[in-house]
C-alpha cells in the first residue's frame, strides 16, 4: 500500500470523531487539503488545527519498515502535537496499538481488524510476538535476502542447516533471526521486477544509485545492484 492510498483511506474518516489512545485527547477530522498536503482537524476543546502529511508519512514509513512504531520517537518528541497524527493513523482499520514498557506503539496488521474511525488494542499474544520481533530487530547486525524459485526447497534447506524453522511473514515471504542476522527468504514470483535468484546482502546506498531498478518487498523499497561479483539489495 502506498502513502497516497493511506491518504485516501484517511479521507474516509472526515467528519468522524477519532478516539485517542491518550484519554481525553480525541480529535475530529474536518478535512484534507491535498494541495497543501495537510490534514485539518478539531480538538476535543474545539480548536481548529492542521498537521502536515509529512508527519503521517514518517509514521507510515516506520510501520512499513519495522514491526511497530513508537510515534514520539518517530516524530522526535511527545505531547498533544505528536498525539494528533498518532490518533489519525491508529484509527485506520489495519493498524492496532499496544504498550511496551508503558509506551504506546502502533503496528500494521495483515487484514483490517476494526472500522474506520475506531481504535483496537492488540491481542496480548500478538503484542508479545511483535515485542520479540522488535528485540530481534534491535539486535540485528545485518540482513540477508534470498531470492528463490522454489520457496519450499529453500526453506527446507535453511532449516536443515540451522535446525530452526522459518517464520511466515506474508505469502511467499519467510524470515528468521540467527546470530544477529535476519534472513529473508522470498519467492521470485513475488517480485515484479526481474531479479535473478540468489543471495543478497542488504546495505545502505549512496545518492548515485537512482538509476538502479527498484523493487518492493514486505512494505519496504530496495534497489538491486549486481556488478563485479557484488550482489546487494540497497535499502531506501
Amino acid at each position: 500500500m502506498t502513502f497516497d492510498e493511506v491518504i485516501n483511506d484517511i479521507e474516509k474518516m472526515i467528519g468522524l470523531e477519532l478516539e485517542s489512545i491518550k484519554a481525553g485527547a480525541n480529535i475530529t477530522l474536518t478535512g484534507i487539503d491535498k494541495r497543501a498536503k495537510r490534514i485539518e482537524l478539531m480538538t476535543s476543546a474545539g480548536k481548529l488545527k492542521t498537521r502536515p502529511f509529512s508527519e503521517l508519512e514518517k509514521i507510515w514509513n516506520k510501520l512499513c519498515s519495522s514491526p511497530a512504531a513508537h510515534v514520539d520517537s518517530v516524530l522526535g518528541g511527545s505531547g498533544s502535537s505528536r498525539n494528533q497524527p498518532e490518533t489519525v493513523i491508529a484509527n485506520l482499520p489495519y493498524v492496532e496499538w499496544f504498550f511496551i514498557d508503558g509506551k504506546k506503539h502502533l503496528a500494521l496488521v495483515k487484514e483490517p481488524a476494526h472500522g474506520y474511525g475506531t481504535l483496537l488494542k492488540m491481542d496480548e499474544l500478538a503484542a508479545i510476538e511483535i515485542k520479540d520481533k522488535l528485540l530481534n530487530v534491535a539486535n540485528t547486525a545485518c540482513e540477508v535476502v534470498v531470492i528463490t524459485e522454489d520457496i519450499r526447497e529453500t526453506a527446507y534447506a535453511y532449516e536443515k542447516v540451522t535446525g530452526i524453522p522459518l517464520y511466515p511473514v506474508s505469502p511467499g515471504v519467510y524470515e528468521q533471526y540467527k546470530d544477529k542476522v535476519r534472513f529473508i527468504i522470498v519467492s521470485k514470483s513475488n517480485l515484479d521486477n526481474q531479479v535473478k535468484p540468489g543471495t543478497y546482502i542488504v546495505v545502505s546506498g549512496g545518492d548515485n544509485m537512482s538509476s538502479e531498478p527498484k523493487i518492493h518487498l514486505d512494505g519496504r523499497e530496495f534497489q538491486v545492484f549486481s556488478e563485479s561479483g557484488i550482489e546487494v539489495f540497497i535499502s531506501l
